[in-house]
């Protein structure tokens, strides 16, 4: 038995951590414009990683679908970015979401922050290619 008595009854009330002995943090608003709303997640083995995790979902509230989804990150040369593959390019309306997983690594962690750009592009059903470009500066300190 590893946990040598230390369950979760054990009276210190740590709001830090989860279950599983992983740092948690906020969810962070990246995004929120035309009905497209982007939150990120973020998730590390341990405080003192230099890797993030970062779950991206991306949420449409307006009443029709939009296809060709794309979402592209660029972070400054401090940041290393390894980005997976979107779950759609179709994000379909009221509550439709995309899911998107990058792992950033902050080379300069505790010197220089977390922040990166996206360029978000898609097509409405009237066939109207919007493209918008989000700077995101506002993540947790991780």
């Amino acid at each position: 038995d590893d946990d040598a008595g230390w369950g979760d009854d054990d009276g210190w009330g740590d709001d830090e951590f989860e279950g599983d002995g992983k740092p948690s943090y906020p969810t962070t608003t990246a995004y929120d414009r035309g009905g497209v709303k982007v939150l990120f997640d973020f998730e590390k083995p341990d405080a003192a990683s230099l890797t993030t995790t970062v779950m991206a979902t991306f949420k449409n509230s307006n009443t029709q679908s939009l296809s060709d989804f794309t979402c592209k990150v660029a972070v400054p040369k401090h940041l290393q970015i390894v980005i997976g593959p979107p779950s759609s390019s179709t994000l379909r309306p009221s509550g439709g979401t995309i899911t998107q997983t990058m792992n950033v690594t902050n080379l300069n962690k505790g010197s220089k922050p977390l922040k990166m750009r996206l360029m978000i592009s898609y097509k409405t059903e009237g066939g109207r290619s919007v493209s918008e470009t989000a700077d995101v500066a506002n993540f947790p300190d991780l």
